[in-house]
């Protein structure tokens, strides 16, 4: 089915997207990026349900062949880490290997510890194997969130740190090695609203991060089978 666009909506977001200014990959540096701050960010409203991930950044860890079903859950259950005395949430991730509902891709159920370690802003996590401390843990910033109306979250945007390397449409985060590096959409429900997608693609291009580097991740049809989900 196509959708129309209405003449005036259509002139509007060409002028949004001419206001912005052009990347120019030769001279200009990478953006310092700024996350939504500890005023706009409640790991509590955070962990509430599980995430969807609608696109992704291609990991070592993390290929394109693992693009299928890809989840994860975050809990407040009284996780600790070492030398740390701070908020942690446990990660329980989910994908699928090859096809909608393959071979699970975390078939050993490995989770992970997700810290608040910056006191200043508590949206700029790090994420780590729970068993090792904070210095080995890699960054793990949420860039935006999308909030329905009475204050939950509907999608939100994660990077691995500071973008450093660059694309024609901008930087983003490393694709080798574990820490700094990853680039993530999310979505509370399993396929997001092209909507949702429009808004998190034009989060990133405001911020100079580059959206080539994202890989769509199928969700159509998932059952998510042994995942600990909410």
């Amino acid at each position: 089915t196509r959708h129309l666009i209405r003449p005036h909506s259509a002139l509007t977001m060409l002028s949004a997207l001419l206001a912005l200014p052009a990347w120019n990959p030769g001279h200009d540096a990478c953006p310092t990026v700024t996350t939504v701050g500890s005023a706009d960010f409640s790991l509590a409203e955070w962990v509430r349900k599980s995430w969807f991930i609608q696109e992704q950044q291609v990991l070592d860890f993390q290929p394109v062949t693992s693009n299928y079903c890809v989840a994860a859950t975050y809990n407040l259950e009284g996780k600790t880490v070492p030398f740390f005395k701070g908020k942690v949430a446990t990660v329980y991730n989910y994908a699928n290997n090859d096809q909608v509902n393959g071979p699970l891709t975390n078939a050993k159920n490995m989770t992970l510890c997700a810290r608040a370690v910056n006191t200043t802003d508590s949206s700029r996590l790090a994420v780590a194997p729970c068993l090792l401390p904070n210095i080995l843990a890699g960054p793990y910033w949420i860039l935006g969130i999308g909030k329905a109306a009475d204050g939950s979250y509907d999608w939100a945007v994660v990077i691995g740190g500071q973008p450093d390397v660059k694309w024609e449409d901008g930087c983003t985060t490393k694709e080798s090695g574990v820490n700094n590096a990853g680039l993530w959409l999310f979505s509370r429900k399993p396929v997001a609203s092209p909507e949702a997608i429009g808004k998190m693609h034009a989060l990133l291009k405001a911020k100079g991060i580059a959206r080539s580097r994202l890989h769509k991740v199928e969700q159509e049809g998932c059952t998510y089978h042994g995942f600990n989900m909410k």
